[in-house]
């Protein structure tokens, strides 16, 4: 499957349990290419099927239940992601942390503690999907963009997320590190507790 049809599925899963979400994800600014080419002068595949078809979402944005992409994390706003991709820039240099392997490290999810989930570009041309907290640090979450759409529609498809009381959307912690280590063999992220 292309990452424009995993962009697809996930949109269809998580619209159908969360019915209206996708419409929250606005619709494609006619800036994204030009917002992104300010950070990286050859756009991803996962930029350009993400902000090809939506905006993302604000960081103030009104209905909160329309918040999280994946539990905790939202789609940053395109029109954020400049800014973004700068205070991750910050962080990373005072960590030092991405290592001379890592040639490009973008932000694609973010929540308000200042953690992400990345896009990274390896020297060799390899992409992985990497999660950052000032707690943890920098560490590898998925192998490819496309383990990480596989993963995040496998646990909608095992109801590992699911809809709190309040309609919020949460995940089942038990579920979320067995199937995660399923789809992503060799990736301690998913097997340390």
């Amino acid at each position: 499957m292309m990452i424009d049809e995993f962009m697809v599925e996930y949109l269809s899963l998580s619209d159908r349990m969360r019915n209206g979400y996708k419409d929250s994800l606005g619709i494609a600014s006619p800036a994204w290419n030009e917002i992104l080419s300010k950070i990286i002068s050859v756009v991803p595949q996962v930029f350009r099927a993400v902000y090809g078809s939506v905006a993302g979402t604000y960081r103030n944005i009104e209905n909160q239940r329309y918040m999280d992409f994946v539990p905790g994390y939202r789609l940053i706003h395109i029109e954020e992601l400049e800014g973004e991709y700068g205070t991750l820039s910050e962080l990373l240099a005072l960590d030092d942390i991405c290592g001379p392997q890592i040639k490009t490290m973008i932000p694609l999810l973010a929540n308000d503690s200042s953690c992400y989930i990345c896009y990274a570009e390896t020297r060799n041309g390899g992409e992985s999907i990497f999660r950052y907290s000032p707690d943890d640090g920098l560490r590898k979450m998925h192998a490819s963009v496309e383990r990480f759409f596989e993963t995040i529609i496998a646990f909608y498809l095992n109801d590992v997320f699911y809809l709190d009381k309040d309609g919020f959307l949460d995940y089942d912690f038990e579920k979320e590190g067995a199937i995660g280590a399923e789809y992503n063999p060799g990736i301690e992220y998913w097997t340390e507790s």
